[in-house]
């Protein structure tokens, strides 16, 4: 889905704003105030699937203001906040096909017209992710820990010169060497691990990440995976994780679990239509 605002700036009349496909099982779910409280979310109903909506106010989104809008933190964290929570109260009754937020139509018709030349990319998603989540793996890297390690098990470490001069100067060079050292052995370590938690049965992406969080400071993220899990499999898949994580952590590498999160990784790329984009793709976090 590519961003085409032009049929959307300026428009004063209210657009249809999109947050996901899924099944009709999810119209209890449904409901609550829609985005910037404009109406409420609703469904547009298309035989074997539903698109959940909210009317929205496009010149918030494509109008002389949306550029504005959009650097605005304040703005933006809220309303991305209320697309997320809708999408997860979805995910409860049925399977989700999420969008990215910003995903406007400016009018039932046009989305009606999106969802007939889809539906079949729409269905087959919604029947391959039913009884799954997305869970996402991170994997940080605390640098300073894993060259120690790496310095002590080298054997040029215990024959270090007693001499205090050319015993700093001995071990100034071997951490020097320890840093080129620990880059490969990060990228070793994260193809074993990819490899080993890609056995458990589960589809696997490599994602790109947002930025750092400085809570997580002063770890470095080396791996950033999204795994499409059968729920059955969840319990199973953490205790893997668990262990592998356990394995490399006197070794400074560190394993993060996190879902279940909307199959944003694995959604079907469906055809170009009126609509509007505000942000890249959702990343699990």
């Amino acid at each position: 889905m590519n961003p085409d605002p032009a049929n959307l700036s300026g428009s004063a009349a209210p657009g249809v704003y999109l947050f996901c496909f899924a099944c009709p099982a999810a119209i209890p779910a449904v409901g609550g105030p829609g985005l910037d409280d404009v109406g409420v979310v609703s469904c547009e109903i298309a035989g074997d699937v539903v698109a959940v909506v909210s009317s929205v106010n496009v010149e918030e989104y494509c109008g002389p203001t949306s550029e504005a809008n959009l650097r605005n933190l304040a703005w933006i964290a809220p309303r991305a906040f209320h697309h997320e929570m809708v999408i997860e109260r979805v995910m409860h009754g049925s399977p989700v096909l999420p969008v990215r937020f910003g995903t406007i139509f400016s009018s039932s018709e046009s989305l009606a017209g999106f969802l007939a030349r889809n539906h079949l990319a729409i269905t087959r998603f919604l029947k391959s992710v039913t009884g799954k989540d997305e869970w996402a793996v991170k994997v940080f890297l605390e640098r300073s820990k894993a060259e120690k390690r790496l310095i002590e098990a080298d054997d040029r470490f215990l024959k270090v010169s007693p001499s205090q001069g050319t015993r700093y100067m001995q071990l100034r060079r071997l951490r020097a060497e320890a840093g080129k050292e620990v880059t490969l052995w990060a990228k070793t370590v994260m193809q074993d691990l990819g490899k080993e938690l890609e056995r458990e049965e589960a589809d696997m992406r490599s994602v790109k990440p947002r930025a750092l969080d400085p809570r997580e400071m002063p770890l470095e993220r080396i791996a950033c995976w999204a795994f499409l899990l059968r729920r059955e499999t969840v319990e199973h898949f953490r205790r893997r994780v668990e262990q592998s994580g356990a394995r490399y952590r006197e070794w400074g590498v560190h394993l993060d679990l996190s879902g279940p999160w909307p199959p944003y990784s694995f959604c079907p790329s469906l055809g170009n239509d009126e609509r509007s984009h505000l942000s890249g793709s959702e990343t699990p976090d």
